[in-house]
């Protein structure tokens, strides 16, 4: 019996070439796999990468933004644009503030017309003119109310003699309100130039050739120490009495201020002392008026006395 038969083996083939590296004195074979592959760069990491050259490093996806001339550029033409607009608004501001100044201070828009000034307290029934007034207006016709003195025109028109007091407002947009507070004339006296009115406060108010009807007359010594005093305690007495008691007296006198004497119009006399409690002598005086006298003195008002 025949034996079984070996299995074939492969015919070697050629034996292939491997390439030897000789280094000083060792050869060093190359293996086929690696003869195969080829070389891989090292990939650099993120630390190496920051040192590469510039024109070594990966491009950059994002598109590329402006350069620093054009910032600078940019950042230069946007100061001036602000600059003007400043510019401008300053400009604007002045122009703005010198037309409302203009408008206020040296325009007609304001300025004063005497057609629209009022006048009140003056005029018939009083002592003060009212043309007298409007004659000092005058003076400040055309003044914008925004410059007017209004303090000056009231010193102004309160120097007149008859005025006792006055008052002005501005009355916009050109007008004026002048309010006066005339004097009142209380008594009749003579005088150097004749018969003169005399208010509370002894100013000349105007001139008569005759005491009008219900004002009466005063007799005062216009010489002496005391002439002032006098007539001013007199006049202060004429000013406290009512009405219709004033129009009873004809004339008022005195020698001093302490002794001030009234004469009425049925020719009783009445004996008034000085001025203290002129108002409780003076409602004294209308009871006991009631009762017929020659005198009254009411010089204590508590205890007044009448005789014949």
């Amino acid at each position: 019996m025949r034996p079984p038969a070996q299995p074939r083996l492969p015919r070697p083939g050629p034996t292939p070439h491997v390439p030897v590296q000789e280094e000083r004195g060792r050869t060093t074979v190359t293996p086929p796999a690696a003869r195969q592959q080829p070389a891989r760069e090292p990939v650099p990491t993120e630390r190496a990468r920051r040192w590469l050259p510039v024109r070594q490093r990966p491009e950059d996806s994002r598109p590329a933004g402006p350069g620093f001339l054009e910032r600078l550029a940019e950042r230069t033409r946007a100061q001036r644009r602000l600059a003007w607009r400043k510019v401008l608004l300053a400009v604007g501001v002045l122009v703005t503030v010198g037309a409302l100044a203009w408008a206020l201070l040296a325009s007609p828009l304001l300025a004063l017309d005497v057609e629209q000034v009022t006048v009140s307290g003056a005029g018939e029934g009083t002592t003060v003119p009212v043309e007298a007034v409007m004659d000092v207006v005058m003076r400040h016709e055309g003044v914008p109310l925004t410059r007017l003195d209004t303090a000056g025109l009231t010193e102004q028109v309160g120097a007149i003699t008859t005025v006792r007091s006055v008052d002005v407002s501005r009355s916009w947009p050109r007008g004026l309100s002048v309010q006066v507070t005339a004097r009142v004339p209380v008594a009749a006296a003579t005088a150097e130039e004749g018969l003169v009115l005399l208010d509370v406060d002894g100013v000349v108010v105007g001139s008569v050739a005759e005491p009008p009807e219900g004002l009466p007359r005063v007799t005062v010594p216009l010489s002496g120490e005391r002439a002032g005093q006098t007539l001013e305690a007199v006049l202060a007495v004429l000013a406290q009495l009512p009405a219709e008691l004033r129009a009873e007296v004809a004339t008022a006198g005195a020698t001093n201020p302490a002794s001030i004497t009234l004469e009425l119009t049925d020719g009783a006399r009445v004996l008034w002392g000085d001025v203290a409690e002129s108002e409780l002598k003076a409602a004294v005086l209308a009871v006991v008026r009631e009762r017929p006298a020659a005198v009254y003195d009411v010089t204590v008002p508590r205890s007044p006395t009448l005789s014949d």
